[in-house]
């Protein structure tokens, strides 16, 4: 009982508790939206639209610069010092915007002249108001200040609306180019209102930055944007190479697969989002109180993946079923292999964790650079051979060698000497 009372007043487990009720949403919301697009516009819509928003999600990073890292680590180094977070917001913010223009006009100058992306030119214009929303995302900010209750209400919010629009206004097989319009307008709605309690609540103060400001952040973390880059091309190019050298069907089922495993990742890293600020805090105050805060979320976390993995083998074909997949029996072999990588990321991701907490960011650069382009080359290369089992394969085998990479790295960390 009084475990159970400590538990309860605990600040970290209430934030948790209230993070976790609005990322919820995060996690349910593929599984309302995703079996409805798929009804409505068939696989086939739904791999375009799956191939759009990879596209912008690609470019999002360059929006972002940084600001989910270095600018989380900074906001909750500095969380009691107002003038230096004010000054973090606007500098971050100001460089976001000059972000947004440059990655608007190159993202409109690859729909124009790129005939992949012309073909569906509408799709991938519409899909761009994803990346006006996220210049204005003020989430990072609101991670370093632990503001868990407004992100948790901004999350809600947005994610109904969304679902709300699609379920409203996505009527017809044509509509899926609507699908990451709805998506985007709905997350820029909901941010504006974060940046206005940010100006409010005087975090972010509107006047011009200091240029030496901006020009010491860019030159800190463009090699690190640039490595996020790379890591979101890891991430999102499957689908977009699946739709190039293949077909828009073979890419929504791999996008119906993608979408499964999806769920674990996101989960995985909403508790990077959550649990980061504070490590990097802890690690900062104290190594030893923040590697046991490390073991402890992550290893609980491990084994919550690991039961959740062996359900999903288990009814693979139910599951399939619910996403109202065409090819049920080819896709239940292809969804148990990839049912593996949940388990991999609930080991890289934590080690990432610590990687940037541990200020490795050339490292992280490197490996990450590696990773992605060995990723994108070799799905290339053998995607006419072995099609979707060999993208699986190869996305298991690059997290495996992202894991020993990061273990490598961190090796002074776990051991008492430098492993030769």
């Amino acid at each position: 009982m009084k475990t159970f009372h400590n538990l309860k007043n605990n600040k970290q487990v209430q934030n948790f508790s209230i993070y976790g009720i609005g990322q919820l949403f995060n996690l349910l919301t593929p599984l309302l939206v995703a079996p409805y697009v798929i009804i409505i516009c068939g696989e086939e819509g739904f791999g375009k639209a799956g191939i759009g928003l990879s596209f912008v999600f690609i470019l999002t990073v360059l929006v972002d610069f940084a600001s989910g890292i270095n600018g989380v680590k900074d906001v909750s180094v500095y969380r009691e010092e107002l003038k230096k977070v004010q000054k973090i917001a606007n500098t971050l913010f100001s460089i976001k915007l000059f972000a947004l223009l440059f990655i608007l006009l190159l993202a409109s100058g690859f729909i124009v002249f790129v005939p992949f992306l012309n073909q569906e030119k509408e799709l991938y214009f519409l899909s761009l108001v994803f990346l006006v929303s996220q210049a204005f995302n003020p989430t990072w900010f609101l991670q370093g200040i632990e503001k868990f209750k407004i992100i948790s209400f901004l999350s809600i919010t947005g994610k109904i609306m969304y679902i709300v629009l699609v379920l409203l206004l996505v009527t017809k097989k044509e509509d899926y180019i609507f699908v990451n319009f709805y998506f985007g307008i709905s997350a820029l709605f909901v941010h504006l209102i974060g940046m206005g309690w940010l100006i409010r609540n005087k975090f972010l103060v509107l006047k011009k930055p200091a240029k030496a400001d901006v020009l010491s952040i860019f030159s800190r973390d463009y090699k690190l944007t640039l490595s996020q880059l790379l890591l979101s091309l890891q991430q999102y190019s499957p689908i977009l190479i699946v739709g190039f050298f293949g077909n828009s069907s073979l890419a929504g089922q791999y996008k119906i697969i993608e979408q499964i495993i999806m769920i674990f990742r996101t989960y995985l890293q909403v508790l990077f989002n959550f649990i980061f600020p504070r490590v990097c805090f802890l690690l900062a105050k104290d190594h030893k109180i923040g590697i046991k805060n490390w073991k402890i979320f992550n290893g609980a976390n491990f084994l919550l993946i690991l039961l959740a993995c062996i359900v999903l083998f288990v009814f693979t074909p139910e599951v399939l079923g619910f996403f109202n997949a065409s090819s049920i029996v080819e896709l239940t072999f292809y969804l148990r292999f990839a049912a593996f990588l949940p388990l991999l990321y609930a080991v890289s991701i934590p080690l990432q964790q610590l990687i940037l907490g541990y200020s490795y960011q050339k490292q992280y650069v490197n490996i990450t650079t590696g990773a992605a382009v060995f990723l994108i080359v070799t799905i290339i290369a053998m995607f006419s051979f072995w099609q979707l089992m060999g993208v699986f394969s190869i996305l298991i085998l690059t997290e495996v060698m992202v894991i020993i990479m990061y273990l490598y790295t961190l090796r002074t960390k776990f051991f008492n000497k430098p492993i030769s």
